[in-house]
């Protein structure tokens, strides 16, 4: 008689099967991981412009109650020397308490330069002024010679052209209205991105004397900024500096608008809303960045 043997049972795969398992997973997360990256990216915008919206209509309260908009910095006259629009608005984001502790820290030492250590705003860090996208400015510096330590802002005041046109909304001692905004509220700029520069002399929310004193480079910015070579911009040439991309390691990016979200980066405009302007937009920021130059632009 003839017996019929049992199939043999397999256990296990063969090494081709295991490759080819190996790499359909492979495939699968090379596609995968792109898209949660971007995912991730679109959440942290999100929340970005959130809290530059939110600085946008601080603005609008604080002209509401002060029948203008807050200086972009006030200079070595003032009553409270070397404040930042920042530092005016606290009590309209929720941070009263940062504000009352400046104002005792200012009638301890009228100016914060004089002696940083009484002055507790220059460390300390307010999660509001920090794109979730930046790598950068996310915790006090610590290595700036006379600073115990140093804190900072990714948001800037849009001080016109440059430092020096002040034909922007924040400017030296600046004491906008909107009315005079006669552009429009919807055609200008107020407050736009850059991250922290390299050497961390730039980009301070608190007191940021920036360049000469119109702290231009810390607290504000213009569209074409100028450079007059303070710190580690002295490599950097004179300008002007236009809206481009930029990268966290490279000193001279402290001079241009930029920002670590892909393509572009987003502004508030003078009536609180919110716009991501790609890198395109590089020609008409100086025109969205006046108050009253009578051009005409498509904002894009």
């Amino acid at each position: 008689m003839f017996s019929i043997s049992p199939p043999s049972s397999r256990n296990g795969f063969t090494l081709v099967e295991l490759l080819v398992v190996i790499g359909i997973i492979a495939v699968l997360l090379g596609l995968l991981l792109p898209a949660v990256q971007m995912a991730r990216e679109a959440a942290r915008r999100t929340n970005c412009g959130s809290q530059m919206r939110q600085l946008g209509l601080a603005a609008a309260n604080y002209e509401s109650a002060k029948g203008r908009l807050p200086a972009g910095y006030t200079s070595a006259t003032a009553s409270r020397r070397f404040n930042t629009w920042i530092t005016a608005l606290l009590p309209y984001v929720e941070q009263t308490a940062v504000y009352d502790q400046m104002l005792a820290d200012y009638a301890t030492t009228s100016n914060p330069f004089d002696n940083p250590a009484a002055h507790r705003g220059f460390g300390q860090t307010l999660p509001l002024l920090i794109c979730p996208s930046s790598t950068a400015g996310l915790e006090p510096a610590t290595n700036l010679t006379g600073y115990p330590a140093v804190a900072f802002t990714t948001y800037l005041g849009v001080n016109g052209q440059d430092f020096t046109t002040r034909n922007g909304v924040f400017y030296l001692d600046s004491k906008t209205r909107t009315a005079e905004i006669r552009d429009g509220l919807s055609n200008t700029i107020m407050i736009g991105e850059r991250p922290p520069s390299t050497d961390r002399w730039f980009g301070w929310w608190y007191a940021g004397y920036g360049q000469l004193g119109t702290s231009s480079l810390d607290s504000l910015l213009g569209a074409r900024e100028r450079n007059v070579g303070s710190r580690g911009n002295s490599i950097c040439g004179g300008g002007p500096f236009s809206f481009r991309n930029g990268h966290p390691e490279f000193q001279c990016n402290s001079l241009h608008f930029w920002s670590q979200h892909p393509g572009g980066a987003q502004f508030v405009f003078a009536d609180g809303s919110l716009t991501f302007l790609t890198y395109e937009s590089a020609d008409i920021l100086p025109a969205l960045a006046s108050r009253a130059g009578g051009e005409v632009v498509e904002v894009p």
